[in-house]
């Protein structure tokens, strides 16, 4: 029989405890020690047990006061994963490097935070990237998005009558308030470089480096300048569920004037990017204005040389399944990697459902995911989808879908949206209507209003 040991990294992110290590006991191998016996904020702690003979089962607690931090660990001598878990109480929670830990020799790495409230429902790591100074605490953030009544259907209901200071409506927020604040830091990454990523140090590098490529598209994709972001402006229809919003029209939030970027515009978009919003870019020779360029953003995102994964399949503009997706970096699994960034599920895609399709013949849509498809986390987010209607990000939800009339445009100088009947919203490629009075299939009119006297749809949206 092989030896095994098992060796447990803690570092105490609680701020204001001092968390002391007892209670050891194991049922197979050795008690645990620890070294040192005790850890202040921001302490590591290693505890280990080996056993020459067989495995290593046990547990010990990590406590101050009231709080404990319960630790269990098994690393069987025989078939069977190496796992570790963590009991905390209540307004406390922990982190992990990975769900199991391979090797004969174990080794495993938690944080112990003191958790955020989220929704009055459940508990969420804090984001260390939003102290100062900043650290990258990515991994343990966004998987506990995921974690017991984060992203409950009823956590989206209570959204419903979110108000829309900024001129869009607020998201829910699975967070516990944390997404401002990282939408910011995007935000400021964009302002800081230009038309380049910039240097903020509180952005990781992956995250910098597609809001990078973000902002260089709105800057040059077009041939007049850069573009304007278009929000429909909705309102709730109180009582409604799944919720109906009616349309009054679009406002315009114009990305800068080539010299210098507008920053209410530019937060504004990366707030609804971490909500999940629905955008499609408007790049189809046949909705353009006349004289006007402008380059496809799928084929901007996949030449720029970042990290992709082919989408093995999305709902959007297809009556059975859209294959044009691309995903920016590869996730698998349900699990985020170690030394992550937050976006972890951004996909781009066609309007319209053909991979050899030439530029200037479709538009593209983007929008941040809850997670890449193929996982059991994507498809838990569609079963809340499905109950809502809204679309569900990592982070949070909104109701800005291309299924719900309201899709958010990004497009040239020149192109002004207009709501019509039959579409509801403003017509393009891939969502003209099948016939004068019969949308796309997939778009549900049944959760949205517009005004009586929207004009009648022009020909030229009908049978494209």
């Amino acid at each position: 029989m092989s030896e095994r040991s098992m060796t447990i990294n803690l570092t105490n992110w609680a701020a204001g405890l001092t968390l002391e290590f007892g209670s050891a006991a194991a049922s197979d191998g050795p008690v645990p020690q620890a070294q040192p016996a005790a850890i202040g904020y921001g302490q590591k702690m290693v505890a280990s047990a080996l056993n020459r003979s067989g495995g290593c089962t046990g547990r010990f607690s990590l406590t101050a006061s009231a709080v404990n931090f319960g630790v269990s660990y098994n690393h069987p001598s025989g078939a069977g994963s190496t796992t570790v878990s963590v009991d905390a109480s209540t307004g406390y929670i922990s982190g992990a490097n990975a769900t199991t830990f391979p090797g004969h020799d174990s080794v495993a790495y938690l944080n112990l935070y003191r958790a955020v409230n989220a929704n009055d429902r459940a508990w969420v790591v804090p984001l260390g990237l939003l102290d100062t100074p900043a650290r990258n605490n990515s991994q343990d953030f966004v998987n506990s998005m995921f974690g017991e009544g984060t992203r409950d259907a009823a956590v989206v209901t209570t959204a419903y009558g979110n108000g829309a200071p900024n001129g869009y409506i607020e998201p829910a927020d699975f967070t516990g308030g944390q997404m401002v604040g990282f939408a910011a830091q995007w935000a400021q990454q964009w302002l800081e470089g230009g038309s380049m990523s910039g240097n903020n140090a509180a952005c990781p590098p992956q995250d910098a480096a597609l809001i990078g490529l973000l902002a260089r598209y709105m800057s040059g994709a077009a041939s007049n300048g850069p573009l304007t972001m278009w929000v429909p402006q909705i309102t709730w229809q109180a009582g409604t569920n799944p919720s109906v919003f009616a349309i009054s029209g679009y406002r315009a939030f114009p990305f800068g004037d080539g010299a210098k970027w507008n920053a209410a515009s530019v937060t504004a978009f990366t707030s609804l990017l971490a909500a999940g919003a629905h955008f499609v870019a408007v790049s189809a020779k046949d909705d353009l204005p006349a004289g006007v360029a402008m380059s496809a953003f799928d084929q901007f995102f996949t030449s720029a040389g970042l990290p992709t994964r082919h989408d093995m399949g999305n709902s959007h503009y297809a009556s059975v399944t859209n294959i044009t997706g691309t995903y920016y970096l590869d996730v698998s699994g349900s699990f985020a990697p170690e030394n992550c960034a937050l976006i972890l599920a951004f996909l781009a895609g066609r309007t319209v459902n053909d991979p050899y399709a030439s530029a200037g013949s479709y538009n593209t849509f983007i929008q941040l995911e809850g997670w890449q498809a193929g996982s059991q986390r994507h498809n838990i987010d569609y079963d809340t989808y499905k109950q809502t209607l809204w679309n569900i990000s990592t982070f949070g939800a909104c109701p800005y879908s291309e299924k719900r009339a309201t899709t958010i445009f990004l497009a040239p100088s020149g192109w002004t949206p207009q709501l019509y009947q039959t579409t509801c919203m403003m017509p393009y490629v891939g969502a003209y209507a099948v016939s004068q009075g019969t949308p796309q299939a997939w778009l549900n009119t049944a959760v949205v209003r517009i005004p009586a006297d929207a004009p009648v749809l022009p020909s030229r949206y009908v049978g494209g």
